[in-house]
């Protein structure tokens, strides 16, 4: 699921391979537009927009993330914006409702462990929390914080590279609601175009609850540069009901130093 804090994270991916940092230090923001429909298990489409805005730091081997979206969810009131783990699923079959506003803060750091220059594969821990700074009665967000990790590693065969990415998210439990603490994985490759970058992958995510199947989809992205700024157009189909059958955005990085 490419939603929320994934759509900025799918243009951060990119940027390592198009537009490194001249310094040890570097800053930049990203915005854009990310578009999903699915069922998830119910009878009628949810159609979820997510305008996220994230803002990046970089000092040596440490990524430091911030990012806060505004939401509008139209489909079963219990099916509710979470973050980087895109919605949980409480009930599909709940009455239809449209709402709409700011969706929960998440904040994040990522160290790189080791590089291939001196290990020979890239290896990068990292550690999210996500805020419940959106609104719960309004299916926001569930009025809980979470916390996540996550390990990705790749490797450079020439224009190539191959990564796997591993997660683990303990969800706060909403009042009345036990989620589940979930494991998720992806597996893909970035190839390099001169200074653009194809993206491939599958994702895979355990449910949160027992009224969802596991999310799994594939997901493709091209990035490249556009004056000083960064553009990622992404796209993703979902292969199972506890993913969106559809998805697609536009992100859009600028570095302010």
């Amino acid at each position: 699921m490419k939603t929320i804090v994934c759509t900025a994270i799918a243009a951060f991916i990119a940027q390592p391979a198009i537009a490194q940092a001249a310094s040890d230090r570097s800053f930049s923001i990203t915005t854009g537009v990310d578009y999903t429909t699915g069922k998830y298990g119910a009878s009628e489409d949810t159609t979820i927009l997510v305008i996220p805005v994230s803002a990046r730091f970089k000092t040596g081997d440490w990524r430091f993330s911030a990012t806060v979206p505004y939401l509008q969810i139209d489909g079963a009131s219990s099916i509710v914006g979470s973050g980087d783990g895109g919605p949980i699923i409480i009930d599909p079959n709940a009455p239809r409702v449209k709402r709409d506003g700011l969706g929960d803060l998440s904040v994040g750091a990522i160290f790189s462990a080791m590089k291939e220059e001196t290990a020979g594969v890239n290896l990068d821990l990292g550690a999210t929390v996500k805020l419940p700074t959106g609104s719960a009665s309004d299916g926001l967000g569930t009025g809980k914080t979470d916390y996540s990790v996550s390990a990705d590693t790749s490797k450079t065969f020439g224009v190539v590279s191959p990564f796997v990415t591993v997660g683990y998210r303990v969800p706060g439990d909403p009042d009345g609601v036990d989620l589940d603490n979930t494991f998720s994985a992806s597996v893909g490759a970035s190839v390099a175009f001169g200074e653009s970058v194809a993206i491939l992958s599958y994702d895979y995510r355990q449910a949160t609850s027992d009224l969802a199947e596991d999310s799994r989809e594939v997901f493709g992205a091209f990035s490249g540069p556009v004056g000083s700024a960064n553009w990622t157009l992404y796209a993703s189909a979902g292969l199972s009901d506890g993913s969106p059958d559809l998805g697609a955005g536009l992100m859009l990085t600028f570095k302010l130093f």
